[in-house]
């Protein structure tokens, strides 16, 4: 047994809490609500959605169709400087199985002496997809005509490109 006393137990000091009938005619005021704020946020949510989608839908787009772009364009510039070796380069496997970097410079050559040297280019369209087909206007100039002009030639070039250990070639063409 144990002498040790306890403290008593504290006793409230206020006077227990009487339930009082609300006042008359008063009750709480309603709370306001916010849901104008969630529409808000909930438009703002689908506009940067959306903004997104079309940003990577666009992205992809350049990022795909570029490859097809560049090699076509690095092609043709390398014929108008009559860069033939660097133009032969961009040729695909199996055009290449079928025409020597010889044979191809002569064509090129050849092509020049008959109709001047390719003076500009300009795509008709714009290359998607694997195989993609573009269309080129290209126009050479020989010299100045009769007349006091140049004397040009503008004919359209067909190219197909595809894909080729990751890099484009061309796979076929028409004319250089």
């Amino acid at each position: 047994m144990s002498y040790i006393m306890k403290p008593p137990a504290p006793e409230s000091s206020a006077p227990p809490y009487p339930n009082y009938a609300p006042f008359p005619g008063y009750s709480q005021p309603p709370r306001k609500s916010r849901r104008w704020v969630w529409i808000v946020l909930g438009i703002v949510a689908l506009l940067c959605i959306l903004g997104g989608t079309l940003l990577a839908l666009g992205v992809g787009f350049v990022v795909n169709n570029y490859g097809q772009t560049h090699a076509t364009d690095m092609y043709y510039t390398a014929i108008k400087t009559r860069d033939y070796a660097t133009a032969y380069a961009y040729l695909g496997s199996n055009v290449k199985a079928g025409l020597s970097q010889e044979a191809f410079t002569q064509k090129a050559q050849q092509q020049d002496a008959a109709n001047g040297k390719v003076s500009r280019f300009g795509f008709l369209n714009i290359p998607t997809g694997d195989p993609a087909y573009v269309t080129l206007t290209v126009t050479r100039t020989n010299g100045t005509s009769y007349t006091g002009g140049t004397n040009e030639t503008t004919y359209d070039v067909h190219l197909e490109l595809r894909q080729e250990g990751g890099a484009w070639k061309i796979t076929a063409f028409d004319r250089i």
